[in-house]
This record gives C-alpha cells, sequence and structure tokens, in this order.
C-alpha cells in the first residue's frame, strides 16, 4: 500500500508508466481514466488497476486518489492538469508539459495556489545515465565542454490524423522527440543567447525535420536535429577541452556512458543499466518529493520546465516556413 495513482489515457506511454509503477515504493496502482469506459476496463484487466472510469472527471472527483498521471495527447495536457489540481490531485504530467509557455505559467501557478505537487514527466531527466553524463561534465571529466551533438530520428507512416503530424493534437518533431535533444542542451549548457532554425514542414504544416544550432555563454555551442522524415542513430555527444562524452541509441534512454579522454588511447565504458523499464524513475522522483511534502522536484523545477517550454516555444515560431530563421535572445552575452 502507499499513494494511489490514477492514469489519465490509456495509449502506449500510459501502458509504460503503469509497467514501470508496479516496481515502485509505495505506490498502488489504483484507478485509470479513458473516455470509453471499456477501454479503461481492458487498460485496468491488463495493468492489474482496482478502478475503472469512463470518464476523466469520475477519476479526479475520486477522493481516493493521491496523485495523477496525464498520459493523454499534447494537446490536453495543460486542460488536465488544470482540472486535476482544482479537484486537490498532485499530477505528473507527460511531455511536453503543455503548449504554450503561458499554459505552463498557468500551471504552476495554480500548483502553488493549491499547494499540490506538480512535475513534467520527462523521464530522460531521472535515469542514471543522465545524472552520471552531468555529474562527469560538472566534475571536468572532458575539461571545458564545448560542443554538444544531440539527434533524434524516427520514421513513422504518414498519417494527417495521427498525433505525430496534426497541429490540432500538438503534432510535429519538435514538441514530440525535438524535446529531448532540447532538453539535453539546456540541462547541460543552459539557456541559450541565440538560436538557428532550418525545419521543413509535413503536408499538415507541422515540422517534418528540424536542424537547431543554438550558441550558449562560455562559447559552448548545441547542434540539434529531429525528424520523422527517417531513421537516425539519436546519439548525443557532449565534446570538450579533453575528450568527449558519447550517449548512443537511444541517447534519451541508454544504459552506458562511452568517455574517451584525449590523452588515453581506449574509451572508458560506464555500465548504467537501470531496474524496470525506466519510467519507475520520474514515479519514484514523485513520491519523493511526496514523502518530503514538496510542491516540485529538485532535479526537475518548475523553473527548468519553464525555461524548456520557453525554448520549445521559440523553435517553433523559427522553424515555421522554410529558410534559416535566428533569433538573438542576448547579443551582450
Amino acid at each position: 500500500m502507499g499513494y494511489r495513482w490514477g492514469i489519465i489515457g490509456t495509449g502506449h506511454i500510459a501502458h509504460q508508466f503503469a509497467k514501470g509503477l508496479k516496481i515502485c515504493s509505495s505506490s498502488e496502482c489504483y484507478a485509470v481514466a479513458s473516455r470509453g469506459m471499456e477501454t479503461a476496463k481492458r487498460f485496468a484487466k491488463e495493468e492489474e488497476f482496482a478502478k475503472a472510469y469512463g470518464s476523466y472527471e469520475e477519476l479526479f472527483k475520486d477522493p481516493l486518489v493521491d496523485i495523477v498521471y496525464i498520459a493523454t495527447p499534447n494537446h490536453l495536457h495543460y486542460s488536465l492538469t488544470m482540472e486535476a489540481l482544482e479537484n486537490g490531485k498532485n499530477v505528473l504530467c507527460e511531455k511536453p508539459f503543455a503548449s504554450n509557455l503561458a499554459q505552463v505559467k498557468e500551471m504552476v501557478e495554480k500548483a502553488k495556489e493549491k499547494n499540490l505537487f506538480l512535475m513534467e514527466a520527462l523521464w530522460s531527466r531521472f535515469l542514471p545515465s543522465i545524472i552520471e553524463t552531468k555529474k562527469l561534465i560538472e566534475t571536468g571529466e572532458i575539461g571545458t565542454p564545448l560542443i554538444l551533438q544531440a539527434e533524434f530520428g524516427i520514421h513513422p507512416p504518414y498519417n494527417p490524423e495521427s498525433r505525430l503530424f496534426n497541429p490540432e493534437l500538438g503534432g510535429g518533431t519538435i514538441p514530440d522527440i525535438g524535446i529531448y535533444p532540447i532538453f539535453l542542451s539546456l540541462l547541460l549548457f543552459g539557456e541559450p543567447t541565440e538560436i538557428k532554425v532550418v525545419s521543413t514542414p509535413a503536408e499538415t504544416g507541422t515540422d517534418m525535420s528540424t536542424a537547431i544550432i543554438m550558441k550558449h555563454q562560455g562559447e559552448r555551442i548545441s547542434v540539434l536535429l529531429s525528424t520523422f522524415a527517417t531513421s537516425l542513430k539519436s546519439n548525443a555527444t557532449i565534446s570538450g577541452t579533453e575528450g568527449r562524452i558519447e550517449l548512443k541509441r537511444m541517447f534519451h534512454t541508454p544504459t552506458r556512458v562511452t568517455v574517451l579522454k584525449e590523452k588515453e588511447e581506449k574509451e572508458r565504458e560506464i555500465e548504467l543499466s537501470y531496474v524496470g523499464n525506466g519510467y519507475n524513475y520520474e514515479a519514484e522522483e514523485a513520491i519523493k518529493c511526496l514523502n518530503e511534502k514538496k510542491i516540485e522536484s529538485n532535479l526537475l523545477p518548475h523553473s527548468f520546465s519553464i525555461k524548456l517550454m520557453e525554448l520549445l516555444d521559440k523553435v517553433t515560431s523559427l522553424a515555421k516556413g522554410s529558410g534559416v530563421k535566428t533569433e538573438i535572445i542576448n547579443q551582450g552575452e
């Protein structure tokens, strides 16, 4: 027994999270809600949840639900998070947190007003490999970090009505997979001072492929790429004055980190395989925060999600149309 979880949505990510939740301490797989009762019942049976609801509102009104995980399509994240908070529920909401910066700020203010826990479910942030990579850079393992290269590419069938391509559902590579390279850049190099974007659109108007170059303080540069047009290796490399760190496919969920020092002949492999399917780490972080009566995580605070959404907004805006779009954020830095 422990915190009673309610899951909003019954898609692939909801199933993955439910499987991760089963190995978490102080957690109970309690309720699931879908827009249809039969779908909710199938999910509850498969994932061994006690309750099934045929509407989201019913789950929000259940007094026994302690925390909800929102796993719906992107365009519903804001409204459902606000509804959950209004009903006194702590919230873990899938990435991207919302559709724009204004919505994220409203969500954060509502969580503060209600004194409830709120966190973006950006699962990569809590994986041992990402935590170790950040530590290696901060301790000077590769000297001064200068260049970050990260890519994420998958080749799904083109369907204008799918959540990946439909603008009404928050489609496009930037919010769906581009968020991972952008997240890594923000985590390791901080906010950029200049952004350049080249993008090609899908027929629906959402981005099909987007390349981003960002300049940061300390002469650091991030080179990022996301695409639905072709499959990529989806690796990430951080290069510094004394070596480099590599996160192999898929870099957002690696099980090992490779370090190559310039003065050493051999690469050093750091094995960081994790328990469960990886989704359990974000759930454990939420539980830890609830135990400590915090409304935000130290690892992924509200301020980081606000900065990340601000970057997603800027990149999306620059990506519209074709050609190179540049924004100087702070020329003096």
